[in-house]
């Protein structure tokens, strides 16, 4: 029993299976990521104890390679207009360029002296999750400042969050 499939069939089929892979390759580098942190022990089975900023770094990472796999899936179709292409092409420049500033954003803030930084970009804000109890007015100011310096975004669209996470024992 021959099964014929169209082409576009065929490029769902190839697209789903990316997506999957994806999610499977995203997991298990945020297991291995815990692994190493931990002294790279195994992490026991059911139990792995992962922290607020490993994972939301991680659902981060795996957002981004959704929306450009996506982007990509547009780019390379036959059925896509020239329009949609040059729009998915500046949307996934635009992506590239946020996961850039994000990292050097993290970089300067964790060179001041905080362990813990995850900066999330999104389309009107951005927001720095930073592992402090408390922050000071000066403290703030200089991750504004920070912020400022690599961004385009306004002081009311800047929002920094102390985050303190306790992990169970």
């Amino acid at each position: 029993m021959k099964m014929n499939l169209t082409e576009n069939k065929k490029k769902v089929i190839v697209l789903c299976s990316m997506v999957m892979l994806l999610v499977v390759a995203g997991t298990l580098s945020i297991v291995l990521n815990m692994s190493l942190a931990q002294g790279g022990e195994t992490p026991p089975v059911g139990g792995e104890i992962s922290t607020f900023y490993t994972e939301l770094s991680a659902n981060r990472e795996l957002r981004k390679n959704e929306q450009l796999v996506l982007l990509d899936s547009i780019i390379n179709s036959e059925n896509s207009t020239a329009a949609s292409i040059k729009e998915a092409e500046e949307q996934k420049l635009a992506i590239c360029a946020n996961i850039q500033t994000e990292m050097v954003i993290e970089s300067v803030i964790k060179a001041q002296g905080y362990d813990n930084v995850a900066v999330v970009i999104g389309n009107d804000n951005i927001n720095i999750f930073v592992d402090q109890a408390e922050l000071t007015p000066q403290q703030l100011a200089c991750i504004v400042d920070v912020v400022g310096d690599h961004t385009v975004f306004g002081v009311n669209e800047i929002s920094v969050s102390p985050t303190v996470v306790e992990t169970a024992e």
